[in-house]
């Protein structure tokens, strides 16, 4: 560390180590985020810098170690809990390893995601996490240009760092449960159009389910551009008038989940008795609803950390699997149910 004092008045690692009562040698451990300092000590550390207003000095640090100490991360939006909360928990863990979050938004759009990964590179970011497997032609090449550990969320791939579950699977298990209950007419909102590739395998998913049943998706059954619950609620008015309406909508995620809920509920819908409505990753409210969500759960967080984990051991020279898979699970609610009886 290259932070002495000098007689200028600034807070040195010597200030901090004699008032902590530990070494300079501690001092620094503990500000570089390493986990084999005993607790107590840590805290007489932490204490001592808030009492004495010590700041590091990120440049000299960065200089000394040749890391910039940042993680980079690029997400398509931050509107849902689909990304914020593995985000909250990704930070978390870099930020105890002595990492800073650079964050960035793609407003799912390729050309802008690699914009905004050669912006983050440009600041030197250390590691970088992106969401999805179908990404700019150009981004990679970028990526391993610069040798920056990279870890992909959300999907799957056999050939890069991946933290993802089966997403086709998870779509498949969601549109069998509505098949089950006797509907035969179904609609899907999702928020981006089927090149993206977890709503392909979503919809590869619920297409596969309908097929065992001799059923298929109609186009004008699937909506790709609601973003929002006033999205999703004018895409339910309009399938509503469509000539064949359908019995059970599955939808993206749970935000439009609920603004379906509310097109039906307008329009005097009974929810489950004249219309199902399902969603997509168990945002914390789902169960809270009205009527109770429907939905596919998925541990969000826990993506987060296990990006975390893979990024950070990396850097570390440490072992980090290639491909970590998230469960899914089906939690049925009160939003769906056997398809109405005139449709039987």
């Amino acid at each position: 560390m290259s932070d002495k004092q000098n007689g200028s008045g600034r807070v040195s690692l010597d200030d901090v180590a004699r008032l902590s009562g530990v070494s300079t040698a501690t001092v620094s451990r503990v500000l570089n985020g390493s986990t084999t300092v005993k607790a107590s000590r840590r805290e007489a550390v932490e204490k001592a810098c808030e009492e004495l207003g010590y700041v590091i000095n990120r440049a000299a640090r960065t200089l000394a170690s040749r890391r910039s100490m940042t993680i980079g991360a690029v997400v398509p939006t931050l509107a849902t809990e689909t990304f914020s909360r593995p985000l909250a928990a990704f930070q978390q863990l870099i930020h105890e390893a002595g990492y800073t979050l650079l964050l960035a938004n793609s407003n799912f759009d390729p050309e802008t995601e690699l914009k905004e990964v050669n912006k983050l590179i440009e600041y030197g970011i250390d590691g970088l996490m992106l969401v999805g497997n179908t990404h700019h032609p150009k981004l990679w090449e970028r990526i391993i240009q610069q040798n920056i550990a990279c870890v992909q969320t959300f999907s799957q791939d056999s050939e890069r760092p991946c933290v993802g579950y089966d997403s086709e699977g998870a779509a498949e298990t969601l549109a069998q449960h509505l098949l089950g209950l006797g509907h035969q007419r179904f609609a899907v909102i999702v928020g981006t159009p089927p090149s993206n590739d977890r709503i392909s395998e979503r919809l590869n998913g619920t297409r596969r389910a309908l097929q065992q049943y001799g059923l298929t998706l109609p186009d004008t059954h699937l909506i790709d551009n609601a973003f929002t619950m006033n999205d999703a609620r004018r895409a339910v008015f309009r399938l509503l008038d469509a000539p064949q309406p359908p019995t059970a909508i599955i939808c993206g995620n749970d935000l439009l989940a609920f603004g379906a809920m509310r097109a039906a509920s307008e329009r005097y819908l009974r929810i489950p008795n004249d219309i199902s409505i399902v969603g997509f990753n168990d945002y914390e409210y789902a169960e809270h609803l009205e009527h109770p969500l429907t939905t596919m759960r998925v541990d969000l967080a826990s993506i987060g950390e296990h990006a975390a984990h893979y990024l950070l051991n990396s850097l570390n020279n440490l072992p980090a699997p290639m491909q970590t898979q998230i469960s899914t699970e089906l939690i049925v609610r009160g939003s769906s149910g056997s398809v109405p009886r005139q449709e039987r």
